[in-house]
């Protein structure tokens, strides 16, 4: 008997409080403290990024931050970039993991993945540096096919994924580009989980997306800062990490279950108005929706929120481009609308 997958720890980064306006000259903000409200909440570690202007974040910032993880079993995480002086300061200040990647730009909502063709030789000198250290290190990489092979090429077993793409996908109105690029993203995750490999997602979550990732259990950690960070500081920290942590807890379980989900899909349909589609759809419930897993629930849920005339649009009348023909829910609906049409007979004229 399988035992119990466990689900992914959750990493909060306070790499946007280090920035917070209306400090003046000399003020800062003391991170230990927010450590402390992170791991409280129940948080598994706390994620801290090494940017260029070492001015915003001090190694003095970085030992507190570090003896507050340490006094509550959490990890401590860094996030650097290849230059030499981020990887002495991950081995002085004995971080449990690091994150290898681009730095992120303070104005722009820019990704942090290395492209390991042009990156490799700088990764394996760090891979080098903490060769005699029980540092682990996450190489930060675009979640796309050739990634993941190039990181199995070079024996990258620990990876992170940037979510930057997926997360702007996912609250656009476009489902169709949602489920192209969750479909990627849980692909991968399991194509590098019968590898071995340790995939971490981090990079542009909000705290919505969360559960549906955390539902995969494919993936060991989410790490998420900066379009978390200050809601949570308006709402409480603690409470807000405690509030996240928990979704994540529950994602797949109770009424988050694919059981429950099915079943609530059939409730959507049943509470449709007389419409045209409300028989096509009662069939795809009474033969496909007892099989639907994510990415396919996850679309047929977003569709069904869609008002009836936009449903109606993309079954009859829509050219679908090819990746939104792949959502289960409208290939059925179409095949089946097209089905009758043919099935019904034509009058000659005269």
């Amino acid at each position: 008997m399988l035992g119990h997958r466990p689900g992914p720890r959750l990493a909060v980064s306070l790499e946007s409080a280090a920035l917070l306006p209306g400090l003046g000259i000399g003020e800062s903000v003391d991170l230990s403290r927010l450590a402390e409200r992170v791991v409280e909440g129940g948080a598994e570690g706390v994620v801290i990024h090494l940017t260029s202007d070492h001015g915003l974040i001090e190694d003095a910032d970085l030992e507190r931050v570090a003896a507050v993880c340490r006094a509550h079993q959490s990890a401590f995480n860094l996030r650097i970039t290849t230059a030499q002086d981020h990887v002495e300061r991950a081995r002085r200040l004995k971080a449990d993991r690091v994150y290898l990647g681009r730095e992120a730009r303070v104005a722009q909502w820019t990704g942090t993945s290395l492209l390991l063709k042009s990156h490799i030789g700088h990764i394996q000198k760090v891979q080098r540096a903490l060769k005699d250290t029980e540092i682990a290190l996450f190489v930060t990489l675009d979640p796309t096919l050739e990634a993941a092979e190039q990181a199995l090429k070079y024996g990258l077993f620990a990876i992170e994924l940037d979510m930057t793409h997926l997360s702007a996908c996912l609250h656009s109105g476009d489902i169709d580009r949602a489920f192209d690029a969750l479909s990627q993203v849980l692909s991968l995750g399991r194509y590098l989980n019968r590898h071995g490999v340790e995939v971490h997602l981090g990079g542009g979550l909000r705290p919505a997306d969360l559960p549906v990732l955390a539902r995969a259990r494919g993936f060991r950690q989410i790490n998420i800062g900066r379009r978390f960070l200050p809601e949570a500081l308006c709402d409480g920290l603690s409470p807000a990490v405690n509030r996240l942590h928990q979704h994540m807890v529950q994602a797949g379980t109770g009424p988050d279950a694919l059981v429950e989900r099915r079943r609530r899909v059939r409730a959507q349909v049943d509470a449709l108005g007389e419409t045209r589609l409300r028989p096509l759809l009662r069939a795809f419930c009474d033969t496909e929706v007892s099989r639907l897993e994510d990415p396919q629930l996850y679309a047929a849920e977003r569709l069904l929120t869609l008002p009836p005339a936009d449903l109606d649009h993309l079954v009859f009348d829509a050219a679908l481009p090819a990746s939104f023909a792949g959502i289960a829910l409208l290939k059925h609906l179409r095949a089946s609308w097209l089905a009758n049409r043919s099935a019904t007979p034509v009058r000659r004229a005269g």
